[in-house]
């Protein structure tokens, strides 16, 4: 099966339990599920849990235990409209599934620890994110998650994390300096807990200085300089890279999130289902943060297609 138009892509990487899936689950939901096409990067290990175990190997090596050539060969696949037969990995069970067919829709979303790690699978994507969180957040949702669904014990997941931080520092972590985007949960002491909001959560954003398009960055500021939004803006280095921060924090009021859309896309041009995601009185860090980014995707999306028309018009 090939598609005509062009597919938009996205790439998020960053660590074990840092909240991935979650976010890339949620742009599906604001996008649209029947027009994003998220391809989890676990089910290209080349290992099972107990091979892994076995060599004395983790699932961040990306070539002692994944096969990122098959992975590299399928994302450009997609890229091209084609549709694939991919691998699947069960956590549950730590062994491999039957294939699966996937088909491109109008975004695809790879997760995983290493959709930065090579310039070919950079090269395909149309945004790339580090996805990173604060360590407290990080192990307190990985012992949540793996303990869960995942059939370890909180004290096996501790001792895996440990067991695994020198591979996060060596393979994962330089994906920042990659990256268009850097979204950094950390924990918001200034604000309450409640039912709504039970773990209260800053959101970071960080954008490179050089040769960036998107600027979301820049309109988090001016939104902040308004009294759209609590955001604190500054500029930092981040794995050798100059980039531009906002901090996002405490609750946005709806009319003020509609603004925000605006700067950041044109919320009349994004869809139902973005607007649908609008419809709530206020919004946490973490919700305004999936808004922001769907909106920016959505606008990349809709660029590329009008540049298609117009390519085609005598």
């Amino acid at each position: 099966m090939v598609i005509k138009h062009r597919v938009t892509m996205v790439g998020i990487s960053g660590d074990s339990g840092a909240g991935k899936s979650t976010y890339a689950a949620a742009l599906r939901d604001i996008l649209g599920p029947e027009r994003v096409t998220i391809i989890a990067l676990d089910d290209y290990h080349s290992l099972d849990r107990k091979e892994r175990n076995l060599i004395g190997v983790t699932a961040l090596n990306p070539w002692k235990a994944n096969n990122l050539g098959l992975l590299v060969d399928h994302v450009w696949a997609l890229r091209h409209g084609h549709a694939i037969v991919k691998p699947t990995y069960d956590h549950a069970t730590g062994m491999f599934g039957p294939p699966e067919e996937v088909v491109p829709r109008d975004f695809i979303i790879l997760e995983g620890l290493h959709s930065l790690y090579l310039s070919r699978l950079r090269d395909a994507l149309d945004l790339g994110i580090y996805f990173d969180t604060h360590d407290d957040l990080r192990v307190q949702w990985k012992v949540r998650r793996d303990s869960g669904v995942r059939g370890y014990t909180p004290n096996e997941v501790l001792q895996e994390i440990e067991r695994r931080r020198p591979d996060v520092e060596r393979f994962i972590e330089p994906q920042k300096a990659y990256a268009d985007l850097v979204v950094h949960y950390m924990p918001d002491d200034t604000t309450m807990p409640s039912v709504e909001n039970p773990e209260p959560v800053q959101v970071l954003f960080a954008e490179l200085l050089r040769g960036n398009k998107r600027r979301l960055v820049k309109w988090l500021a001016l939104g902040g300089e308004l009294g759209l939004v609590r955001a604190d803006h500054s500029r930092g280095t981040i794995v050798g890279e100059e980039m531009e921060l906002a901090t996002i924090s405490g609750s946005t009021q709806q009319a003020a999130l509609h603004s925000l859309v605006e700067m950041v896309a044109d919320r009349h041009l994004l869809g139902e289902h973005v607007s649908r995601h609008l419809e709530a009185g206020h919004f946490d860090p973490v919700s305004v943060s999936r808004i922001l980014v769907a909106s920016m995707i959505a606008f990349l999306d809709r660029n590329f297609k009008q540049q298609e028309l117009a390519v085609g018009q005598p």
